[in-house]
């Protein structure tokens, strides 16, 4: 099982690291800025669908049952049932791509808080500052706020916009201070981003491009389904990375093309470029899966009777009604974000960026160890389940959960500890400057703190389907939207809190909805090897606890100042204080005799043999 997982963590890794390489070039290009915010909130709706159907549910259950057909009927009848649900599967995504480029507009209007249009006066009285005159309906319906200012400033022109809800908070009369794109009130500091463009358009546009990648990514998600059955677990990683790799190419190709000053219009080109990605990720699997014998060809699946139609194949319909539950339950963290997404639109521009920088890092050792086990647990439960009671798939979850936390703790303590450190080095160029490295450093200290939670349930979310009880994890998720609804719209709307609030309520859903998984399983299992479980998990704890001692002390008396060194400097200190604080983690946890650890090393000495 290890040796599995660490062949799917390999091509993980490359796969995010990639998707980390992809977030610095527009974050270079872009900064943490309102364009950005409109491309990644347009992108949000398709990806995140994405992930509860394509790379969730869909994967999940259909790799489940076809597991289960391939040991007892074969591989011709697997293959059989991969053709039909993917027959099936790219009619609804048909359907869906077809709705969602209608509801586009409406969709990103239901999201972006209303702007007000800026109308700016002249008058030499006022020298630098400026006067907010308050606000006026025009005759289409939209606002315009009336501002009174010492000069003219470049940056502000008819297209010139800001949050309406923000601006009208400010008394009629206050005196405000221009800066280039931002207006700053001096009594308080406050400071409110003045946009160039209209961003719900924009995003509405780019939105239109993006939708077919949900079917493309989730006929993807079916392939690697499929491979993952017969033990490949590599290939359809990697085919990630060939997505990030193109959107990388061809983002930057035909954004240049466009637009060479990579302005607004640019990211119609990266727009389209998500979709060639796509493409990319149904190509490199194709090879693969032609050699186990796959040959795919139009086969509905259905029969009709009368007016009554029905499945032919009984395998079919128990992927679909696997799925429907699973859907609900793969969505909690994912609807987490896109809530989290929404909120942050009503926060200072640029939040919406740190959340998605300081979720891609936060990703990393979750993709990495958690989602790899995951891959791995989903098809051994699934034949367990036919032939092994549940004290052995209760010790194999045990042993699963306790490989991801030798991992995922640590993960936590660099995260928490060094956040801003680690976003300063992968991010901070170009128009991603200090200040961001510090906004989007709090998001990730706020995101680690579910880590662990968050990586343990990406191991048992898959089980309940393995086990085809799909439905109990799948009340959880409408409490833990509502719980994650209610606390954002108290952190932002009552409390004004700032953006590492929302990082905090995806930490809190994530670590309670695997605590009830945990125990749930425990339940239908009769227990889940408690002794050789927590065993572990005291002795990785307490070797996380003097590694974030050692981090703790690293940042507070060789770290200073660290964001306003050169990249070379701040490369070099990550890279050494991380080899080093990684060391005494590994020499602590062999003092400790964690297994996992002399498991490993046991293994890499003998294939070395």
């Amino acid at each position: 099982m290890q040796v599995k997982s660490l062949i799917a963590t390999a091509a993980i890794f490359c796969c995010r690291f990639t998707g980390l390489l992809r977030e610095v070039c527009f974050t270079a290009l872009f900064g943490a800025t309102g364009l950005l915010d409109a491309f990644l909130t347009a992108y949000r709706l398709p990806n995140m669908l994405r992930d509860m159907f394509a790379e969730g549910a869909l994967s999940q259950s259909f790799t489940s049952v076809m597991s289960k057909v391939e040991q007892k009927e074969g591989a011709e009848a697997s293959w059989k049932l991969a053709s039909r649900v993917m027959t099936q599967l790219s009619a609804v995504m048909l359907i869906m791509v077809s709705a969602g480029v209608l509801a586009s507009g409406f969709l990103m209007q239901q999201l972006y808080p209303e702007r007000a249009h800026i109308e700016l006066r002249l008058d030499a009285s006022l020298n630098d500052l400026a006067r907010y005159d308050g606000m006026r309906q025009l005759a289409d319906g939209a606002h315009e706020a009336l501002i009174t200012s010492g000069t003219p400033i470049d940056e502000f022109s008819e297209q010139s916009s800001v949050n309406y809800a923000k601006l009208s908070a400010i008394p009629v009369g206050q005196t405000l201070q221009l800066t280039s794109r931002q207006l700053t009130l001096p009594d308080s500091g406050t400071k409110l981003r003045v946009e160039s463009r209209n961003m719900m358009q924009l995003a509405s546009d780019l939105c239109r491009i993006m939708w077919p990648f949900i079917m493309l990514a989730s006929l993807s998600a079916l392939c690697m389904g499929a491979l993952n059955v017969f033990g490949i677990f590599g290939l359809p990683n990697l085919a990630s990375a060939g997505f990030n790799i193109t959107l990388l190419i061809f983002g930057c190709t035909l954004g240049w093309w466009i637009d060479p000053n990579f302005g607004a219009d640019s990211l119609y080109g990266f727009a389209i470029a998500v979709v060639l990605g796509g493409v990319t990720q149904i190509i490199i699997q194709l090879p693969k899966l032609w050699k186990l014998g796959f040959r795919p060809r139009f086969d509905i699946g259905l029969r009709r009777e009368g007016l009554k139609i029905s499945f032919a194949d009984e395998h079919v319909r128990k992927v679909w009604m696997l799925m429907l539950p699973g859907v609900i339950a793969a969505g909690v963290t994912q609807s987490n974000i896109f809530v989290n997404t929404s909120f942050a639109l009503y926060l200072p521009s640029g939040s919406v960026t740190a959340l998605s920088c300081a979720f891609h890092l936060w990703q990393l050792p979750v993709a990495l160890f958690g989602v790899a086990m995951g891959m791995v647990v989903l098809p051994a439960v699934s034949r367990m389940s036919l032939t092994q009671g549940n004290s052995d798939i209760a010790e194999h979850l045990a042993r699963a959960l306790r490989f991801v936390a030798f991992f995922a703790m640590p993960s936590a303590v660099f995260l928490g500890i060094w956040g801003e450190q680690i976003v300063s080095v992968f991010f901070q160029r170009g128009r991603f400057d200090a200040d961001s490295s510090i906004l989007t450093g709090q998001v990730l200290a706020s995101y680690s703190l579910g880590l662990l939670g968050y990586a343990g349930m990406k191991v048992l979310q898959p089980v309940f389907l393995a086990l085809e009880r799909p439905w109990a994890p799948a009340g959880l998720a409408v409490l833990s939207c509502a719980m994650s609804i209610t606390l954002n719209y108290i952190f932002v709307h009552v409390l004004h809190f700032g953006v590492n609030w929302l990082a905090l309520t995806t930490s809190v859903t994530t670590t309670l909805n695997f605590l009830f998984y945990f125990f749930l399983l425990r339940y239908l299992l009769g227990g889940m090897a408690g002794g050789l479980l927590f065993r572990g998990l005291l002795r990785i704890l307490l070797a996380s606890v003097l590694l974030a001692v050692i981090c703790y002390a690293a940042r507070e008396f060789l770290m200073q100042g660290f964001n306003s060194w050169n990249f070379i400097s701040r490369f070099a200190m990550m890279a050494v204080g991380g080899t080093l604080a990684g060391l005494f983690y590994l020499i602590v946890s062999y003092l400790l005799r964690v297994s996992e650890l002399r498991d490993l090393l046991g293994k890499l000495r003998t294939r070395s043999h």
